[in-house]
């Protein structure tokens, strides 16, 4: 069963308890709200022995909570099955490692807790790597003032501003479950960030906006409480990792990550798509008729020209703001190395001709990597001698 499910099998077997656990939908917060003191300790004691399986969820959330951990403090093991004096004893465990504790005697209104946020507000913020366009997927996390927890999931782009934001509402088991489902295992797909510097990061995303494309309604509706121009001011998490880790040496570096673009594990943060395809359709008319050493050079000379080119295009201030989000992603990854490269990269990309133009050229060998293994191919066909020919 899940939580909700036990809880509505409680309410069934625990009638008098009914009319208070219903209206909270299995939410663990909502229960505290609808449930006294005494009544939240009954509650609590029929999962542990009655739906162990489930009791593990109700103790987190509640471990979380001032009210709830008075709860867990004073309840009585006396009663409770094997299993769930188990996972009671756990949870207080869990609580005394972070110093808080109930001095014996003590009753359930005088128990400390030495960790607790004004109002029992809840707030967390997540961030995801960028993809290979420099868009991302950023969460913030607000307690409900109706109880659970209010989601703002923003897709943002630093280059293209705000794709996309939209807001949930559920309660805080299922907000913390989701987060935990792409924060934990090999699978990782987000990491817990500061969350000024979240908000910096989309605040800075937003001043990109395009004219022809307007901000989001729900966006617009929220910006002024939780994106206000004072974050500018504020480090972005890629200024929090350049903070940190600084610089390393640029030559090892930069052959380093250009190995990188070309192999396609980073980048390459495409330009318009029209602009892409112009050049293909260049590169064929660039080649066409030419064979061996003649067409190997002009296909040289286009990705050179290509090449300044996209340089011409590139915000190289923006592929370094690119270059320090990621440096964080990794940092928090635990490649403090990578990050630093990636680092040292950025802070000359603005600077060093050189560096910027190997880094470009690099950006073209992958973008348009399938495309030139075909350029480089002459079809058969045109090799074959005429049908009848010796």
């Amino acid at each position: 069963m899940s939580l909700p499910e036990s809880l509505e099998r409680a309410a069934s077997e625990m009638a008098d308890l009914a009319d208070q656990i219903r209206p909270a939908n299995g939410d663990p917060s909502r229960l505290l709200e609808e449930l006294g003191t005494t009544e939240a300790g009954q509650l609590l004691a029929w999962i542990l022995s009655e739906q162990p399986a489930d009791a593990a969820e109700l103790l987190e959330a509640w471990g979380e909570d001032d009210a709830g951990v008075a709860i867990l403090l004073a309840l009585p093991d006396d009663g409770i099955a094997k299993p769930g004096r188990k996972l009671l004893r756990k949870a207080r465990h869990r609580l005394r490692s972070q110093g808080i504790a109930a001095a014996g005697g003590e009753s359930v209104a005088t128990v400390k807790r030495s960790v607790v946020s004004a109002n029992d507000r809840w707030q967390a913020a997540h961030l995801s790597s960028p993809d290979f366009r420099g868009a991302r997927m950023g969460y913030l996390v607000d307690s409900h003032p109706a109880g659970g927890a209010r989601l703002f999931e923003i897709r943002f782009d630093e280059g293209r501003g705000i794709l996309d934001f939209k807001i949930y509402s559920a309660g805080r088991s299922k907000v913390r479950g989701f987060l935990r489902s792409l924060t934990e295992g090999a699978g990782q797909r987000l990491f817990e960030v500061d969350r000024d510097a979240l908000r910096a990061l989309v605040w800075r995303a937003s001043q990109a906006q395009p004219d022809d494309r307007p901000l989001p309604t729900s966006f617009v509706e929220w910006r002024t409480r939780l994106f206000s121009d004072e974050l500018e001011k504020v480090s972005t998490p890629g200024g929090l990792a350049r903070e940190a880790l600084g610089a390393g040496e640029l030559a090892p570096s930069l052959e380093t990550l250009v190995q990188e673009v070309k192999n396609g594990s980073l980048g390459p943060w495409p330009p318009t798509t029209s602009l892409v395809s112009e050049w293909m359709d260049r590169g064929r008319e660039a080649v066409e008729g030419l064979e061996g050493e003649a067409r190997a050079t002009r296909i040289e000379s286009w990705i050179d020209e290509i090449t300044v080119s996209l340089q011409e295009a590139t915000d190289d201030v923006l592929i370094s703001r690119h270059l320090d989000e990621l440096a964080w992603v990794r940092w928090q990854a635990g490649l403090e190395g990578e990050a630093q490269r990636l680092l040292t990269v950025s802070s000359a990309l603005s600077t060093d001709s050189g560096v910027s133009k190997a880094f470009t050229r690099a950006r073209v060998e992958s973008l348009f990597a399938p495309y030139l293994a075909d350029l480089r191919v002459i079809e058969q066909s045109a090799l074959d001698p005429e049908d009848g020919d010796d």
